[in-house]
């Protein structure tokens, strides 16, 4: 799957429905006596078991008496193909009475909501589960499928702490929550059908910020009716997470920020993208590697945050220092030889964007510093500065993006050639 876009990843299937079939003590195929139903679904009726030939418990999902034929086999390949433990394991197919069945382990547990309880997750717990299901998204993604509703009505968490994702769960978990439906900015204001593959990738990125707060506080970002829930996600803004749970890491929360956006072309590339900046914070709570230094240099305080927290978020190597005006960047420029400097283009005062950039490539101690101007770049500027090897990125959607790769090959640059070890600063 290209990590960028995938039209073919496959969107959540339709509704049908048929008696089922089987029924409690039956024995089936000499092997599986049947214990009792688990679940009704769109695609069938899942029965828990026990194999009798290798005593264990297991799951038989079993299609309707009048579904065309090859709709389990689909579902057991489509959990099959998952690579990850957020997917059941399936162990074979068969027939009963010419009637489809799939075998799958039998989950144990509950749902992720009755394992929060409304109770607050420790810091490490509350990433430990969040990365699980990222990287349930990244394997499914990978797969060509969409994750779907994400919330604790979708997931379930097993006994050894094993989080399931409804989807792949051969219908133990359901698929949607108790409104039924997937919704996202862009499906509530009618831009996009939920069913529409092209749309699935972003909607799943934009269910796992809503599956972050929810994680953080036992509830989801908006609540209430379905036409209320539909209102909210097309309009209004959803908590920030570092309001809700001040002991995360400030990083954490404009990430989450950044999967809520609105519009899908303003949400991160991928899942990968996202599950990579997340083992960054992770990482960072034990990094011992030589740090990448940054010095972000911007007079609006709470951009220079931002930019700060997104440099953060591309490596656990990175130590960010901020500067708000031109003489505080020169002594910090002098005192800490940073690895790389973002300057906001806009920059005013003692010295101007364009002066600071002169001015640090007039230090011998940063020859080696790669600077990046941050914002719109005034096009008589553009020579000056690329003979002085400025790089400059847009501030636009995308900007984002391209500040983390510019991060992340210079932390990988420094992996292979480090520098001499220098006083470390704090950010």
């Amino acid at each position: 799957m290209k990590r960028e876009s995938n039209p073919q990843i496959e969107a959540q299937p339709g509704s049908a429905k048929a008696p089922a079939l089987v029924t409690p003590g039956e024995v089936v195929q000499s092997a599986f006596r049947i214990i009792g139903e688990v679940a009704t679904t769109e695609t069938g009726t899942v029965f828990a078991a026990h194999d009798m030939l290798v005593e264990r418990d297991v799951a038989l999902k079993f299609g309707w008496r009048d579904q065309a034929p090859g709709q389990i086999l689909a579902e057991a390949r489509r959990c099959a193909s998952v690579k990850d433990p957020c997917a059941v394991l399936v162990h074979g197919i068969g027939s009963h009475r010419d009637i489809e069945f799939a075998v799958a382990e039998r989950l144990t547990g509950k749902p992720l909501r009755e394992m929060l309880g409304g109770a607050a997750l420790s810091p490490a717990i509350y990433l430990r589960r969040l990365r699980q299901i990222v990287a349930g998204v990244v394997a499914m993604h990978d797969a060509g499928l969409a994750a779907g509703d994400l919330s604790s009505h979708t997931i379930w968490q097993c006994n050894d702490g094993r989080l399931v994702l409804g989807r792949v769960s051969l219908s133990q978990v359901p698929a949607f929550g108790p409104d039924g439906a997937f919704i996202t900015p862009e499906i509530a204001l009618g831009h996009v059908e939920a069913a529409d593959p092209a749309a699935a990738e972003s909607g799943d990125l934009y269910h796992l910020g809503c599956i972050a707060i929810e994680l953080s506080r036992g509830a989801p970002p908006f609540d209430g009716n379905f036409a209320g829930l539909q209102r909210a996600h097309a309009y209004d803004q959803p908590p920030r997470l570092i309001d809700l749970r001040a002991d995360l890491p400030s990083e954490l929360s404009d990430l989450v920020a950044w999967l809520l956006e609105k519009e899908p072309a303003a949400r991160p590339r991928s899942a990968a993208d996202v599950l990579s900046q997340l083992d960054a914070v992770i990482e960072r709570q034990g990094v011992t590697k030589r740090s990448l230094r940054v010095l972000v240099i911007d007079d609006d305080t709470g951009r220079a945050r931002w930019l700060s927290n997104i440099t953060r978020r591309a490596s656990s190597q990175v130590i960010v220092e901020t500067a708000h005006e031109g003489t505080e960047a020169a002594h910090k420029l002098n005192r800490d030889q940073p690895d790389v400097v973002i300057i906001d283009a806009t920059l005013r005062g003692v010295m101007n964007a364009l002066e600071l950039c002169m001015y640090t490539r007039s230090l011998e101690s940063t020859v080696r510093t790669q600077l990046v101007l941050f914002g719109e770049v005034a096009a008589n500027d553009q020579a000056v500065l690329e003979r002085a090897s400025v790089a400059y990125v847009d501030d636009d959607q995308r900007g984002p993006d391209a500040i983390l790769d510019i991060i992340r090959r210079a932390a990988a640059s420094i992996t292979v050639s480090p520098r001499a070890k220098r006083t470390t600063i704090s950010g």
